[in-house]
């Protein structure tokens, strides 16, 4: 059997969704499984990370239903990029994960702008601040939670989350990592 297929998976906000493709481009199956999205406060958003996890796997085996899964030469993973979750030095989430769309963090950003200024921060990771980077709600997580950002071995992106659970490393691209807003662009590597 020829590895024709590649899965595409998109880890988005509202749900897991995986669509195998063929080498020209054509759907051959899709699997789609909701998350819940998760509000303790107003103004919060978050999820939890394992529930990124198991959507995806459910919506992978809808996939894998429908067609031969070793015609499968490999696999892609998007996601909502600027969401990010503290992992322990056992690979398991602290907390829920903090999504993109979350304001938690809006007088974090007010006195990052005002330490480095908008401009550099700008020129530093390619982008304009904003509540949308993971920067200001990693300050944020330090002020208000700092024993769990403390105790954290890594703080990672849903790409890197969903590669270490496929593979068992820990890794993530910098199309994933940049929009965090913690990637210096002009050495391309952490700010």
């Amino acid at each position: 059997m020829t590895s024709d297929v590649v899965l595409g998976i998109d880890c988005s906000t509202t749900a897991s969704k995986v669509v195998a493709w063929d080498r020209d481009g054509r759907p051959l199956a899709e699997g789609r499984v909701g998350l819940q999205l998760l509000t303790p406060h107003a103004g919060w958003a978050e999820q939890r990370a394992d529930d990124w996890w198991q959507a995806t796997i459910a919506a992978l085996v809808e996939v894998c239903a429908q067609l031969d899964s070793s015609r499968v030469a490999a696999i892609c993973i998007t996601h909502q990029r600027e969401t990010f979750v503290p992992i322990d030095d056992e690979d398991r989430p602290l907390r829920n994960a903090i999504l993109w769309l979350d304001e938690r963090s809006r007088l974090q950003l007010e006195a990052l702008d005002q330490r480095f200024g908008h401009d550099r921060l700008h020129e530093l990771t390619g982008r304009p601040p904003s509540m949308t980077q993971s920067l200001p709600k990693l300050v944020w997580l330090v002020e208000q939670e700092p024993e769990l950002a403390t105790s954290a071995a890594r703080m990672v992106d849903v790409h890197a989350f969903l590669v270490h659970r496929l593979t068992g490393e820990w890794r993530t691209s910098l199309a994933s990592a940049d929009p965090m807003g913690i990637v210096d662009m002009a050495r391309v590597n952490w700010a």
